[in-house]
Formats: structure tokens, sequence, C-alpha cells
């Protein structure tokens, strides 16, 4: 497989998947929105895979879990059963759908507003932060007395988690703040796969 990636982004966690897999693997580093990458990716934005013939595959929590369905021994998809892959699901929704938008008016403000002065960029990032402080409530929360999101061993969901939990640098927030959460981060900082796509990354 090969993974189109730019550093510290989603696609870090399909990077881990792909290491966690077992499998051989190759990644490229893009440029965001740039002309050659809008040509794998009309959109423009990472991750993008490509597993032999398959065509080019998008979307990080797609591409997670087609990893883990891929490579059942690897056991990053979460519980067995009915129960468990919707806990799966729930929780990338969640980490896809409520906490990644959240970041968009801190990282592209142009997104959410069309005024460009610094008072309307500080009101809506001012929201975003709230927002994030929110979400991440939620998140440490239900964090409190488990090690893993999901079931009693680590998936595809603690190290999308992760991904996200590293961009709170780039926020007001403070992720002391968040004790569950920080004692998530730290665990999953610490595995070997995060340690090694990190590195390959040039984040380390």
């Amino acid at each position: 497989m090969k993974l189109y990636y730019a550093p510290g982004t989603c696609a870090l966690a399909v990077h881990v998947a792909l290491i966690w897999a077992g499998d051989d693997y190759q990644v490229e580093q893009v440029v965001l929105g740039s002309d050659a990458y809008k040509k794998i990716n009309p959109m423009g934005a990472v991750p993008a895979l490509v597993d032999g013939d398959s065509g080019v595959m998008l979307q990080a929590d797609s591409l997670l879990k087609y990893i883990s369905n891929k490579y059942p021994d690897a056991a990053m998809g979460g519980p067995e059963g009915l129960l468990g892959e919707q806990q799966i699901d729930q929780w990338l929704a969640f980490l896809g759908g409520d906490l990644h938008p959240a970041f968009w008016p801190i990282f592209r403000p142009a997104r959410i507003t069309t005024r460009d002065d610094q008072e309307s960029i500080d009101a809506v990032q001012t929201a975003a932060n709230n927002r994030l402080h929110s979400v991440f409530g939620i998140l440490d929360q239900h964090l409190a007395g488990r090690d893993y999101i999901v079931g009693e061993q680590r998936s595809i969901v603690d190290v999308y988690a992760y991904v996200m939990t590293r961009w709170m640098a780039r926020t007001r927030l403070i992720l002391a703040d968040f004790p569950d959460l920080l004692r998530h981060f730290e665990r999953t900082g610490n595995d070997a796969g995060v340690i090694q796509a990190e590195n390959e990354q040039g984040l380390r």
C-alpha cells in the first residue's frame, strides 16, 4: 500500500495503522492543495491511500477501517461482534464529525468567516476554543478509568484521537486540564508504531 501524507495531519493515524498491520507499505509526502497532488486527490487533502489496483481511497476514518478489516490479526479494529463494531464506528464518527471540524476556525478561519479583520478572526477562534474544550471534555470524561477508548486494547480509534490531541498545542487549551485524556495521549505516544510513524514523518 502507498500512503500520501502531510506531516502531523490525520494521515499520521493511517500511517500508524499501516505499521501495526505489519505489511509492506510506502509513504510519500505531498504539499496540501498543490496542483500536483490534486491530480491524486482533487480535494487536495490527505490522507490518500492506494492498495494495488484499488484506485485512490480517501478519508481517514474509512481508511482506518479498511486497514483494520484487511488485517484482522493485527487486532486494531476493536472488540469482536456487532456492538464492538458499532462502538468503533461511533467514536470514529465523533472524532471525524465533532472534534476534527472544531479545529477549522483555528487552522483556517477563512472557511468560517469572509471577514479578514483581526476582531472577526479572534471571535471565530474564541468560539472554536470553547467548542474544542467541550468536545475534548467529553472524550476526557469517557476515558476516566479506561486505558483505551473502546475495549481493552489499542485500536484505530486511539491513534485517531491521539493525532487530534496533538493539535491541541495550536489552541488556547491546556492538555493538563484533561487528565484522563493526557494519560491516554502519553500512553499512545509511547506506542512503538506511533514512534516509528512520527519518526518517518519527521515529527520527533
